[in-house]
Formats: structure tokens, sequence, C-alpha cells
């Protein structure tokens, strides 16, 4: 399209191109009738091609139209107009002569500087009321950017471009894979080919924050495929590790709003508003009960039931979360003939992520929050680990649980003869999965004391049990409506020596991998135990602590939780 400054469309008079994009191009025009300056956007006269679009854009210009938020801009009209018989859709909008976010945030970048949190809470304020008003009328932005926001004199934002993602996706560009938003803030179902939804907004939203934050959107590559790519499979990074933040309820409130799985994520712009608000409060640690740890974890402790048979050896539990996306087969790059080099590494990405374990609702862990980042994931336990703010630290009690400053998470039961566990807090049911952890049972413990990985948790009541104790035996459990049941169907004696199992005061390494119904135990890199038991598919995660005629303390230092189908060396020390 020519340009068509100094020109008349109806009574609007086309003063001075003032942007364009990748559907349209927006410029300054007078409005003759009620003598106000307005935006005047077109809409590039390819997207009327499409046999659809009228009818699209009609519905669509009518819906924003109806909008009445400070924080959204106001379309007053929209309409066609014919040129060199070449029909133009355009739409008349307030004139809001401020700059954009993208502008800011590119002359801060060029001065070194970054916003600061009362600036940043501001803005995203304004972009959550924004959104909030729209998602509660069934519109659905799909292309929140920075440069789609636009600061007013006041310097409140506004958001721009409702509807224009929605009335420029064609039906042929959809059948063909393609996507609709920016690569840069594009949530993983939309480069995986899928509309997106309210949550894909606030996704988009959370990657805006990152960028404020830190001066970076978290993948930054040379290609737009390359960075669908990485919001499809990649963990978003911590933003410390782009600046020097000491903000750990930011580094959890950033990780849940960007899960991977939607509803993993904040479930309302009104919820991403309260907890950013919570979490920019204050760069201090997190304390287990304070109000931003509820809202973005999970500190419940599931109390002792009933023990074990024989020698009083136990495990109770609770555990961590995130559900996987479903991945359509319909995917984006099949669509777009890339490469064999490319494709190969699609494929890649594509296997580890359809071979998560899928979404599982269960009624008692309904109130339990989606944190997530990695699903997978390291514990070591140093001051600087980031998994640490999952981990309770508490005392409750005959029992307490801590990180010490030596780096080892360190589990305390005081009572005998009872169990107690520590959950990392997040919410996930695993599928197949590998769990393993060095742990010691320390020298003073009494000795038939026993530590261990609880896995394919369902309740207090439902979930199996991997263990060793400090006398040198192991065992494996399944607890089904609370009733006990040794798996390998030993009759008298449900714990077995093993020369593997090092005694009291001696660090061992307990591994289990899962798949499907096939479970494989592990004690210092030695198979101990191989069976099949299906009673329960899938589950949380956890560790525990029993004591036997006396109390026990079991220290911690390292937990690890990996993909069974990317089961790594079982080699190595045990200590």
């Amino acid at each position: 399209m020519s340009e068509i400054t100094q020109t008349r469309i109806g009574r609007y008079e086309i003063r001075e191109r003032i942007g364009a994009g990748g559907t349209a191009r927006v410029y300054k025009a007078w409005d003759s009738n009620l003598e106000r300056m307005v935006a005047l956007k077109i809409l590039y006269e390819h997207l009327a091609e499409d046999t659809t679009f009228k009818e699209r854009f009609e519905r669509e210009a009518k819906l924003i139209a109806g909008f009445n938020h400070p924080n959204i801009v106001q379309v007053y009209d929209f309409n066609t107009y014919v040129r060199d018989d070449i029909p133009f859709y355009y739409m008349v909008m307030s004139y809001i002569p401020g700059r954009t976010l993208r502008e800011e945030l590119e002359e801060l970048q060029k001065q070194g500087k970054s916003l600061p949190f009362d600036r940043i809470l501001q803005i995203m304020i304004n972009l959550t009321d924004a959104l909030g008003y729209a998602h509660q009328r069934d519109m659905v932005h799909r292309d929140v950017k920075p440069g789609n926001i636009i600061f007013r004199e006041d310097g409140q934002a506004v958001l721009t471009d409702f509807g224009i993602a929605r009335m420029t996706r064609s039906e042929r560009m959809t059948q063909q894979g393609m996507t609709s938003g920016t690569p840069l803030y594009m949530s993983p179902e939309q480069a995986n080919g899928e509309p997106g939804d309210a949550r894909s907004d606030l996704y988009s939203l959370a990657i805006i924050l990152f960028e404020m934050l830190v001066g970076q959107p978290p993948f930054r590559e040379d290609n737009n495929l390359s960075v669908m790519l990485k919001h499809l499979a990649t963990p978003i990074p911590r933003l410390d590790s782009f600046k020097d933040l000491n903000a750990p309820k930011l580094e959890l409130f950033v990780q849940r709003a960007l899960a991977k799985n939607p509803n993993a994520r904040f479930e309302s712009a009104d919820v991403f508003a309260k907890a950013l608000k919570l979490a920019l409060d204050s760069a201090t640690p997190l304390k287990t009960y304070d109000d931003a740890t509820q809202l973005l974890l999970s500190s419940q402790r599931i109390p002792v039931a009933q023990l074990p048979p024989n020698n009083g050896n136990a495990a109770v539990q609770t555990s961590i979360a995130l559900e996987v996306p479903k991945r359509s087969t319909n995917t984006l790059w099949l669509a777009i003939g890339l490469s064999a080099l490319i494709i190969g590494i699609i494929a890649i990405g594509i296997f580890n992520l359809v071979n998560d374990p899928a979404p599982v609702s269960t009624s008692d862990i309904d109130d339990l929050p989606s944190i997530t980042g990695e699903i997978y994931f390291n514990s070591d336990f140093d001051p600087d680990e980031p998994t640490n703010i999952f981990w309770s630290q508490e005392e409750t009690g005959l029992f307490s649980t801590r990180i010490t400053p030596e780096g080892f998470y360190s589990l305390e039961n005081q009572a005998a003869n009872t169990a107690d566990t520590s959950i990392f807090q997040a919410k996930t049911l695993y599928n197949n999965v590998s769990i393993s952890m060095d742990a010691k049972l320390l020298e003073g413990s009494q000795r038939a004391s026993a530590y261990g990985i609880v896995f394919r948790y369902q309740d207090d009541d439902n979930y199996n049990v991997f263990a060793a104790d400090g006398v040198g035996r192991y065992s494996i459990w399944r607890r089904e409506d609370a009733i006990w049941t040794e798996l390998r169907g030993i009759a008298d004696e449900a714990w077995t020596m093993d020369d593997a199992v090092n005694p009291i005061g001696e660090t061992n390494r307990l591994s289990i991998t899962i798949l499907d119904d096939n479970f494989t135990a592990y004690v210092n890199n030695k198979v101990v135990v191989r069976l099949s038991d299906a009673t329960f598919l899938n589950g949380r995660i956890g560790l525990y602590i029993a004591t036997g005629d006396g109390s026990a303390i079991v220290t911690i230092d390292k937990f690890r939780i990996f993909s069974s189908s990317s089961v790594p060396s079982m080699t190595g020390s045990s200590g």
C-alpha cells in the first residue's frame, strides 16, 4: 500500500504516519466532525484476500469498540474504504502522543538503567486491569508485547491492538500450522500453533515483566523459530542469572507465571496482580507461612496415620507439582518445511515434552498452587540453591525440618514409633520418573529408624515408599486404604539385610526408577528390587523419616528428580 498522507478518508484527514507493524500502518489523523486528533489504523490490503476476513473484522471491531476502560485504547469507529478497486479496512482510535514501552525500555538499556520496582508495579497493575476487563468479556489479546503498550501523559499504561490478532488470523494460516503473536513474548501453546486463551496473555505479560526487571526477555535468538522452540521446551532462566537481584519471592512468581502448562500459571489477571504485589513487596527471604508463600506455595504437612508392620519403620508424605501440556500432533514445525537438521532438533524437543507425565486431577491437591519452573530438578541444599525455597523449614511438636548452613536438609523426629514427611512444596503428578537421594541417619539416632523416598503419593492413606534403615536393611511398600503391603511378597521379615546398605552414620544413595507399573530400586547404585505394581498410576513425591523405639535425625545431601526416559548414569560416589 502506498503512503496516503495528506489525503482524506471520509471525515478523517491523514496528517502523518506514526507507526507500522506486521498487520497495519498507523496514522495521525484529524476528525473534522468532532474536531479532535485520532489514530487511524489501516490494515494491510493482503489481509482482505481471505474470504472470511470481512466478517471477522466487523465482529472483532464491534467487540472492542464496546470496551470502556482507562487502560485500553478506545476505538471510536471502524469501516472500509476502496482504493483502486482494493478494499482497505481501518479502525479509528484515541490518539495517545506518548512513547511505547518498547521505546522506553530501549532508552533505558542505552543508559544502562532499569525501571524501579514501584514503576514496574504501576505498569503491571495497569495492564492486569486492562486484561482482566477484557478477559471477563471473553476477549483475548493474543499479542501482548511492549510495542502494544503506550503511555499517556500521566504515566498510565494503555494497551492497544485488542482483537487484531484474531482479525488477522486466517483459516488458511491456521490449517498450515502458523502461529499468532510475537515470538519473544509468545506462550508455549501459541508457539505450538494453538490459539491460546487468557492464560496465554498472562504468559506474555510475565515475559514483559521479566524484561522490565532484567533488561531483556528470557529467550533471545537470531531467528523466530529458535525463540519459539525455547518457549516450548527450555526452562525459564532465573532472574539473577541476568541481574544481581536478591528477590526470592519474585523468582518464585516468575517461575509460576511462565510455567509451560497454562494450568500451572496464575488463573486470572486479578490473581496475577495480587501475587505480584506480594512478590515485589520485599526482597527478603521467604518464610514458610508468610502471605506470599501461602499464595505461591503449599506449606501443607500431612500427619502420621499408621506405621508399616514389623519394626515400626514408616512413611507418610506430600509433594510437588506441575502439569505438562499435551502436545498437538499438528505442530508448528511440521507445517513450515524445516531442513532435516532442524526437524531432528525439534523432534528431540517434542519427545521430551510428550513423554512428560500427563496432567491428572485429584481432589486432594485442588488447593495446592502449581508453582513450576523445571519439572525435573536437583536440590543440593547449598545456601544459594534456588529450590531451597520449596522445602519447608519448620518445627511442629516433636518434628522439625531445616536447611543447615553446611548445605544439608535435616529432618528430626523425636517421637518414638512415628513417621513424618517433608514435601517439595508445589504441585506435580509424576508418572514415569526417576528419583534419587543421598541421605544419612545420624549417629545417636535409634538404629532401626528409617528414611526414604515417597512416590506415587495420592493421599496420606495411599502411596508407595522405598526406604533403608540404620541397621543396613531396605524395603519397599505400598500403603493402600491405610493398609501396608510389602511389595516383594515377603511373608515374615519385610526388611532385608544387604551389604550394599550402609549402616547408621554412613551415607546411602537411594534411587528408584518408575516406568509405567515397573519399579527398579537401587541402593548405592546396586539394583536391589525389580517388581511391578499398578495400584497407583501416578502421584506426588516426597521424603520421610520414621523412628523405631527412639528419636532419629536424617540429613539429605542431594535430592534429584529426572525423567525415567533419560536416566543418568548410576555410577559414582555414594557419599
